[in-house]
């Protein structure tokens, strides 16, 4: 078992690239000594594709089991995003992580590939970069250029600032004692597995060690472990913005153009008040789609088929313009 982890870590990473990115200019850069960040992707991307956005902490490779279970790249063109500080992108030490900075690699790579249309699906706090995003074509004007978005999924992600669940000893401790817990998780896999094993799987999945040593092994890639720590402010930073990243006025302003669909785990401990609250303020609306997978947080590793399937179906339905 734990082989058969380490190949799929190795083929997941081996079948991408890493590009040079100048963190400055927010932009995919020529300079090989620039900054890399890593992406992976397949099929003609400047037609409608689907653009996978990772989650927290597992990053790209999150999506490694879902994949078998998509469409081919004829069917449905991918790309799949690795934001820095993840993965088999760089860990630059001396960098302000934000929401706003993944937003940019994003619109930094689609400008890259020359998308002109995409479906983004989002997981974790990757929603997060979904609503700066279409914010920021509210404050700047449609004319400002960007793909056509043909419709957006994000599951388990937070969408209203007063829907977050996180149990006290995950995010809140990771930004309170940044340092020690950082050191620990890079001094233990124990103290790693014991935490992990507690809040990201349900009991019911059984998750092996495999798994957890395979988790561990693609965030410490570069040295990457202290990104435990340095990415998890991201709460905070959506309460402190929250009359701008807020699904319930975003939603209302795209509503009639985009479909969304919403989805949560129902036994995930971090964001399972945010698909309640979806239904409770927006549940009816035309366009919005809300959807429930048993199992924890990580649905993408426990319900992987089942996920590809809400995919697969919103992408046809969204590229037909029948949703």
């Amino acid at each position: 078992m734990q082989q058969d982890q380490q190949r799929a870590e190795e083929l997941w990473f081996s079948a991408g690239e890493r590009l040079a990115y100048d963190c400055q200019k927010r932009e995919v850069a020529e300079n090989d000594s620039a900054t890399k960040v890593f992406v992976r992707h397949e099929g003609d991307l400047t037609k409608n594709l689907v653009t996978f956005l990772p989650g927290y902490p597992d990053g790209s490779f999150g999506w490694s089991k879902v994949l078998p279970h998509l469409p081919e790249a004829k069917s449905m063109p991918k790309l799949f995003v690795e934001y820095l500080g993840m993965g088999d992108s760089d860990k630059p030490k001396n960098y302000t992580y934000s929401i706003a900075e993944r937003a940019d690699l994003v619109e930094a790579l689609w400008r890259r590939f020359g998308v002109r249309s995409t479906v983004v699906v989002a997981f974790d706090f990757s929603s997060l970069v979904v609503l700066e995003h279409l914010q920021r074509r509210l404050e700047r004007g449609e004319a400002a250029g960007g793909p056509q978005i043909q419709g957006v999924i994000m599951f388990n992600g937070g969408l209203f600032i007063d829907g977050h669940s996180h149990p006290w000893y995950t995010t809140p401790i990771l930004q309170r004692v940044p340092d020690t817990v950082s050191q620990n998780m890079r001094n233990s896999y124990g103290f790693f597995k014991r935490i992990m094993t507690k809040v990201m799987w349900s009991r019911e999945y059984g998750v092996t060690d495999a798994e957890v040593r395979s988790l561990y092994n693609t965030m410490d890639r570069h040295d990457g472990l202290f990104y435990l720590t340095k990415g998890a402010g991201f709460v905070t930073e959506h309460k402190a913005q929250g009359n701008r990243l807020d699904f319930d006025h975003l939603f209302r302003a795209y509503h009639q153009q985009i479909p969304f669909l919403v989805g949560g785990s129902t036994k995930d401990l971090f964001e399972h008040r945010q698909v309640d609250l979806t239904q409770k303020r927006l549940g009816g609306q035309p366009n919005l789609t809300i959807e429930r997978l048993p199992g924890g947080h990580l649905t993408t590793n426990e319900q992987p088929r089942a996920l590809a399937d809400l995919i697969r179906e919103f992408y046809g339905k969204s590229s037909a313009g029948t949703i």
